[in-house]
């Protein structure tokens, strides 16, 4: 079996996060087998559908038959419909941490993943809305306004990492990951890491 991998992070500052995806790539390889004959690296937002080094990664695989292989499922898109268009082409995508998934299953969970963010992004806007209505100034990342709106994000995202934490994972780094691989964003829409995650539990307790 030969692979075309594509490896992405969505800042220019999460070169670690490449390092973490190689890696889940390279023990795929040495448990499952095959070759990877090329691999494309990108540092840019998973909202955005038109990404350059995805594009040659595709056009790679159709071009040669290989298959696409990402180290977690939203690497290629946090959009279903993205997902959706790319298992109708002819190209075939294999996840590495979900190693026995076929199309079907990868579809219901990209589609499971964006309605999860979708929540949170209703919820935090209504909190915000809230806050005008009661005559909060917001935009100064100082104001208090913003520190609640934080908070009520905040209550969001305990949920999950409170369920982490009765599985076993326990670290900041872990559980961060863990977020990461169910497809639920920051506050932001971008990634967690150890250091945001824990800045968005410290809005729990604030205000």
């Amino acid at each position: 079996m030969e692979y075309v991998s594509y490896i992405r992070t969505s800042t220019r500052t999460q070169n670690n996060g490449l390092e973490a995806q190689q890696n889940v790539i390279d023990n795929y390889i040495g448990s499952y087998g095959g070759e990877v004959v090329a691999t494309y690296v990108e540092q840019v937002s998973g909202a955005k559908n038109e990404r350059v080094e995805l594009n040659k990664a595709l056009t790679h695989c159709k071009r040669t038959g290989a298959t696409l292989l990402v180290a977690k499922l939203d690497r290629v898109s946090r959009r279903v419909s993205f997902i959706a268009s790319l298992m109708e082409s002819n190209v075939n995508l294999k996840v590495c941490e979900l190693p026995n998934s076929d199309a079907f299953q990868l579809h219901i969970y990209a589609a499971l993943a964006e309605q999860e963010r979708k929540l949170i992004s209703k919820r935090t806007k209504q909190a915000l809305e809230v806050l005008k209505s009661k005559g909060v100034k917001l935009g100064s990342p100082l104001n208090e306004g913003r520190a609640i709106a934080a908070k009520d994000f905040a209550t969001t995202i305990k949920p999950h990492v409170e369920q982490l934490k009765k599985s076993g994972i326990t670290s900041w780094n872990a559980m961060a990951k863990a977020l990461n691989d169910m497809g639920i964003c920051s506050a932001r829409g971008g990634e967690w890491s150890q250091k945001t995650l824990q800045r968005c539990m410290g809005y729990v307790d604030a205000v």
